[in-house]
């Protein structure tokens, strides 16, 4: 798979991805998540921290969240518990999210690249279950996640149960 720096035209406005920012909006397309995308899964989610998440957070806590070599078995197990849905655009992947079978809303990552052009919109809960059916009935999510993002979803947060 391509990767966010690559060109991102393929006939979808001549888009390309700097590193920055995309020119344009990218055409994105969703889908399930399959075992190859696992590279991509975990560039993604390590961009994500160390860019996106570095204002918010420690260097310590960036470090413990994205180390520079990932387990990828861990990663591997990790997502074989939940369902996942990638974006990609053109085949690169921009974003992913994951959600467990009981409903919790686990994992949402978009790439920097990508960043603010409607990747994480479209794996929201409402947007995913209408195209895939494969949701469940209700979704949730912890407290401190539940940006503005998430108000047209049908996500409810706040703890369910102990976590």
């Amino acid at each position: 798979m391509a990767t966010a720096g690559d060109a991102c035209a393929g006939g979808h406005g001549g888009y390309i991805a700097t590193g920055q920012a995309l020119l344009r909006p990218p055409l994105v397309n969703e889908r399930l998540y399959m075992p190859s995308d696992l590279p991509s899964v975990i560039e993604v989610y390590t961009a994500s921290i160390r860019a996106l998440a570095a204002p918010f957070y420690s260097p310590e806590q960036i470090a413990a969240w994205a180390p520079a070599t990932p387990s990828v078995e861990r990663w591997q197990q990790r997502l074989a518990s939940v369902q996942t849905f990638v974006a990609d655009c053109d085949g690169v992947l921009a974003g992913f999210a994951s959600y467990r079978p009981d409903g919790y809303f686990d994992l949402l990552f978009t790439h920097p690249a990508f960043a603010r052009r409607g990747v994480a919109t479209a794996l929201l809960p409402g947007r995913v279950s209408v195209t895939f059916g494969r949701l469940p009935e209700s979704l949730y999510a912890r407290q401190p996640c539940c940006p503005p993002l998430f108000r047209p979803s049908r996500l409810s947060c706040g703890c369910r149960g102990k976590r």
